[in-house]
Parts: structure tokens; sequence; C-alpha cells
């Protein structure tokens, strides 16, 4: 039988809603004057105190009249929004919404609301999930959930957002208002629409105008401060193709000599100015180049929520320490199958990689198929950098599957609180809980 919380808990997304609304649509004074009226209601229904009966009587005309001049003073305005490239999780930034003027008059005080996608959470996300702090409410706070509730809805939004005021805007003119704003989570986060605030010439109520204005912004991981002590182990290894595969268009091995043309060799290897002086063809001789190639393992695979988030914050914090490399980034990762992200010259750029990493989720495939990409490519490593969450026999296999055909390897594992499992000793230990200084600390 479903509890009393289970059965409440659809009603909760109507009632943050109502409770949304209902908050942009008063000022402060408006507020004051609505608490002031009620007050005088509940005085007034002695008919004696006739002061008390008249000032309910004015303050109710008042906000009657507040409320309807809304209807007919209605600003024509258009929007549009002017989001960044990317954001990152935690960190604060701004971004502009351009407000235009398409009107017959100038358009004062007026306010803007960005509105992202709301997502509540599922009734699982709610029962799997706690609220940072949430031992420290009321047993009946607690046992109801509500705070958790609302906490949940936020963070799957994904992000935080001000009201910002409108400057004034001249006839056919416009205007920008800058949107404060926190990203709550990694991820996509959907921007649906734009409400415009107006309010009536008493400054008492707002009138709302809602705009579509569709967009989505990427937020990355959270990244952290690598030690500056670290060093990745792992020279310079063979690839096929030299270089001329790290290069998106034309030949780019590493010359080595001029030679007497020989059948087969192709066109393009031909010296011309040297052929035109020896009256004789000359080619070009080059020789496959030997270049780094890093590959970073992604543990994606089972494990709690505060665990993964860390894992990728650990992955995206040495990407980005990584990014001046000069050779090439393998980011492997599991989705229905196993995936290999390349960075590097001629390749994707680290940031498409940070892109992964924002919208990657647990995956339930097969660490055997993992082990088996990683089999093929350890003649391409340099070396191999995993970063782990919970570690269990077949992680510990994953890692010794790669150290047996010789890659060296630097495991960064993030760890529970209160973590009793002895580790060896060559591992770097993150704590969950203070992740930010153990990698600081390396």
């Amino acid at each position: 039988m479903a509890t009393l919380r289970e059965r409440a808990f659809p009603t909760w997304t109507r009632l943050t809603t109502l409770s949304r609304r209902a908050t942009r649509r008063n000022s402060d004074r408006g507020r004051l004057l609505q608490t002031g009226t009620v007050i005088c209601g509940a005085l007034g229904l002695d008919t004696d105190l006739s002061f008390a009966y008249q000032l309910f009587a004015l303050l109710v005309c008042i906000l009657i009249y507040s409320r309807l001049s809304l209807k007919f003073l209605l600003p024509e305005v258009s929007v549009r929004r002017h989001l960044p490239r990317y954001a990152t999780a935690g960190e604060d930034f701004e971004y502009y919404i351009s407000v235009f003027n398409d009107g017959e008059r100038v358009e004062r005080d007026l306010r803007v609301i960005d509105n992202p996608k709301i997502v509540p959470p599922d009734l699982a996300q709610f029962q799997r999930m706690r609220e940072p702090g949430e031992e420290t409410r009321n047993a009946y706070d607690r046992w109801l959930g509500f705070h958790r509730f609302v906490w949940l809805q936020k963070l799957n939004t994904g992000i935080a957002l001000k009201t910002a005021g409108v400057p004034d805007i001249d006839l056919k003119g416009h205007a920008d208002a800058a949107i404060g704003a926190t990203p709550l989570r990694r991820g996509l986060v959907y921007f649906e629409s734009t409400t415009i605030l107006h309010p009536d010439p008493l400054g008492l109520n707002f009138g709302t105008i809602e705009l579509d204005n569709s967009e989505t912004l990427t937020v990355l991981p959270k990244r952290y401060a690598v030690s500056r002590r670290l060093e990745f182990q792992g020279g310079r290894h063979f690839q096929p193709g030299g270089v001329n595969s790290t290069w998106s268009i034309g030949e780019s091995d590493e010359f080595v000599s001029l030679r007497d043309y020989r059948d087969g060799d192709p066109i393009r290897k031909i010296h011309w100015a040297s052929s035109a002086r020896r009256e004789k063809p000359v080619v070009k001789e080059f020789q496959d180049e030997f270049f780094v190639r890093q590959a970073l393992v992604i543990d994606n695979f089972p494990q709690t929520d505060a665990i993964f988030e860390e894992v990728i914050s650990v992955s995206a914090s040495l990407l980005t320490n990584m990014e001046n490399m000069d050779g090439l980034m393998d980011l492997c990762l599991m989705t229905s199958r196993p995936e290999v992200i390349t960075a590097g010259r001629g390749y994707a750029q680290t940031s498409q990689q940070l892109e992964a990493l924002a919208t990657i989720e647990q995956s339930n495939g097969s660490i055997r198929e993992f082990e088996e990409l990683l089999s093929e490519r350890a003649r391409l490593m340099s070396g191999c950098l995993f970063v782990f969450g919970e570690m269990d026999g077949d992680r510990e296999l994953l890692i010794q599957s790669v150290e047996a055909r010789g890659v060296p390897t630097a495991i960064f594992v993030v760890t529970p609180e209160n973590d009793t499992k002895t580790y060896p000793q060559h591992y770097h230990l993150l704590p969950v809980s203070d992740v930010e200084a153990a990698l600081g600390k390396l």
C-alpha cells in the first residue's frame, strides 16, 4: 500500500508551480498592501470600527484597479537570448537577453525572467537520493520529504537564474538585461521561454508576457586544479601512418632525405626543383614519426551517484590539465558499446571530450567488451590513465589486462567515506568528500 508521502508526491509539482507564479505577480509593495488589506478586513468585521472598514474598502479598490490596469497596458516587445557556448557546473556566469520595443511608447520598469524547462524528480530518484544537510531538518520535514523534492527539482532543472531589470527602452529600440546564472549540475539545460514582467501604474502587481524562446546550454563538469608535481609515464610510440594520421589534410611524415625515383613511388612525392636540376626524377623520402598517445579510461559502470559525479569531475580535470600536451589523448568510455574520442593534432578538441563527459550516464555495458577494446589499442598507447569509482574484481582485471601488455598506468580511485578497503600502493586515492584537496596534493 502506498504511503501518504507517495500519494502526495504527484501534487508537489503543482504546488511548486503555483508558488512560482504567485511570487512573480506581486511586488514587495503589493504583498505589503495585500497583507494590510487582510488585516483591515479582519478588523472591519466589527462595523463599529468604521475607520478599519473604510480603509479595507479603499485598499480593495486599489488592488482591483491595479489588476485591471494590467489588461490595458500590455507592452509590445520581443526578446533574443545570448548564451555562452559552454558553462561549468557550480561556476556563476552572466548572459544577456536583448529586449526589443516593437510598440509605440517608451517602455519603463520592465523585468525579465528566463524560464528553463522544469524537470521534477520521479519517485525512484526521490527515494534514492538525499538532500545535503537533510539530517539537520526536523522529523516531520524528513518524513514528508518536500524539501528534498524541491532540491531535486532544482537539480534536475540544472540552473538557478536571477530576475533582471531592463533599462528604459526607446521607441523601436532595444536594451540588454544581464541575467545572473549558476549551473547546478553538468549536462544539457533546456530553456523554454522568457517572461517579461510589466508593472501596473501603482507598482503593486506585475503582468506577465511569456515569449517562446527555446535554446540549449551545455554545462561542462566541474574541474579541479591538478598538482603540478603529477607526471604521466610513457614515451613515444610508433603510430601506423606516422603523423599523417594526426593531420586532417596532406602528408606530414618527418622529412629525411632525397633519393632517385623508383617505380611505384607516388607522383606527389616528387621534388620538382631537385628533379629539374638533376634532369631526372627525385623524390622526397619520409619516415614515420613516433609521438605520445595517452588513453584516459572513464569508469561509468554502476556506482553511487555521488562517487560517479566525482569520477567525471576528476576525468575532466585530468583532460584539462593535459590539454596542451604534444600528442594525442584518447578518451575511452562505455555507452551501449565501447567508444573512443580522440583529441590532438588533426582530431577533435578537448572541448569535444568535455562535452561527452557532460552528458555521459552510467552504463550497464560489459566490462569484458571494454577490456577487448583496450587490449586492441594497447600497442598504440604511451600510457593509460584510469579513473575509477567503486573498485571490484572486474575493474582490477581491466587494469591488469592493460598492464600485462607493458603499458605504463596511472590509477585514480574515488573512494567512499570511511572506506576501509586496502589498495595497492601506486593507486592515487581521492576521498569523495575531499577530491579537490587530494588532487592538489598528488
